[in-house]
């Protein structure tokens, strides 16, 4: 079986912006459509989208957000070299490295690239006559992926409601993805009417789906949320624990830490302090880059005296690239990687980050982006790579449902497991 056809295009993503869609048809008449996500707090070291701010495609009403040049070099560039050649990831993967030899694939554009790895992916397990997930993992019992669930958000997410940037919850003590999902459900309709209770606007919601109530301090957010875990009938770092997205290196500025809403500044040391109290004082089980994404000394003093149990997260420390990842590996900087298909650009080399994370002990965690669509293969390669998590927003709106709905039609339909990575 073969490539026929092979078609780019402009869609929307979740925030109405535009995104890369292509559409793979197969000798045998079959078609395959992937769509892929943009991130709003992108780190500095990621993939590079192709966006037509400075390209002739530029035009005003999508303010030069437009992918049109992306699209082009699919047509023009890509699609010719892939048609006839069998959907094979790590072949296809390595045609598209030729074409774009840059280390941040900014020639072709990232998002270019990997529309087409995940369209052949998906092409690659009908071939098979398999599931996205099983084809990743062919035999045993697949392992459904632990949510992490956004309930609160601010930051770049919620136009700063609070410093930080996501308060989520794990349901570490759930038995299923059904049973976590439900728990999740629970505590994020109970926090959005305690919050309307207390005045705060719930009807609105962020990016991910979660909810922007404003809190003076970001202490006052846990502690509500931790109220929240308590009042439905669950026991706060027991079944149900907190996880954190500070997303620092949009309030670090090379020197010091600025929380807007608390007023406070912070040097990095301070910031260091600040942190690990927060951690005591809270059923914290997860905390994603509680420091910038180059600010290393930071990382590496927290991990050295960090709890044993607790998550330390990279995802602007890493974005999902592997030379990042060996030197945070080689300095005992984090012990946990947020793994973002486009912040690398390829299927197969993103898969490469994830097993060399795996291999170091790291506990991996598969994310969706602010910008989404409704596709639903982030579920799959979560569940087919053996991720100890999932994270891909709250539970409103249909680019975050269609991954959790993905994930229960898994576990109902195939041989699985539910992973407990704490």
């Amino acid at each position: 079986m073969s490539i026929k056809n092979l078609v780019g295009y402009q869609v929307l993503d979740s925030r109405g912006r535009p995104t890369v869609a292509v559409t793979l048809t197969t000798s045998d008449g079959s078609i395959h459509t992937a769509r892929v996500p943009s991130g709003a707090s992108t780190g500095a070291h990621e993939a590079k989208e192709l966006r037509d701010t400075e390209t002739k495609f530029a035009e005003k009403f999508y303010g030069g957000k437009s992918v049109y040049q992306a699209v082009e070099n699919i047509n023009n560039i890509i699609a010719p070299r892939l048609k006839g050649h069998r959907p094979i990831p790590l072949a296809t993967d390595g045609i598209l490295v030729e074409l774009d030899h840059t280390a941040d694939h900014h020639l072709l554009g990232a998002n270019a690239l990997l529309a087409v790895s995940l369209a052949v992916a998906k092409a690659a397990a009908h071939t098979a006559g398999l599931s996205l997930a099983r084809y990743f993992q062919p035999e045993g019992k697949l392992l459904i992926p632990m949510p992490m669930v956004n309930i609160l958000s601010g930051g770049a997410h919620a136009n700063r409601t609070m410093d930080i940037q996501d308060v989520l919850v794990l349901p570490n003590g759930a038995t299923s993805f059904s049973e976590a999902l439900s728990w999740i459900v629970a505590i994020r309709e109970l926090a959005a009417s305690k919050g309307a209770k207390s005045g705060a606007t719930t009807h609105l919601i962020a990016d991910e789906g979660g909810l922007g109530i404003a809190f003076p301090t970001i202490d006052n957010a846990l502690e509500f949320l931790t109220n929240c875990i308590s009042e439905v009938g669950l026991e706060p770092g027991k079944q149900v624990s907190l996880a954190i997205d500070v997303a620092s290196t949009q309030f670090f500025d090379g020197n010091n830490y600025k929380l807007t809403a608390l007023n406070k500044e912070f040097s990095q040391e301070e910031f260091v302090a600040f942190i690990s109290k927060m951690v005591k004082d809270h059923p914290i089980l997860s905390i994603e880059d509680p420091f910038a994404e180059d600010d290393w000394a930071s990382w590496k003093q927290f991990m050295a005296t960090a709890p044993k149990n607790l998550q330390l997260l990279g995802d602007d420390l890493f974005t999902t690239n592997l030379g990042r990842l060996q030197r945070g590996i080689d300095e005992k900087s984090a012990n946990a990687i947020l793994i973002k298909a486009n912040q690398n650009g390829l299927v197969t080399s993103t898969q490469k980050v994830l097993t060399t994370a795996q291999a170091n002990n790291f506990k991996t965690v598969v994310s969706a982006r602010s910008g989404e669509t409704e596709d639903s293969w982030l579920a799959d390669l979560a569940t087919g790579w053996r991720a100890s998590q999932i994270k891909v927003g709250s539970t409103h709106g249909a680019e975050r449902t269609a991954k959790w709905n993905r994930l229960l039609e898994l576990e109902a339909t195939e041989n699985c497991e539910f992973a407990k990575p704490f």
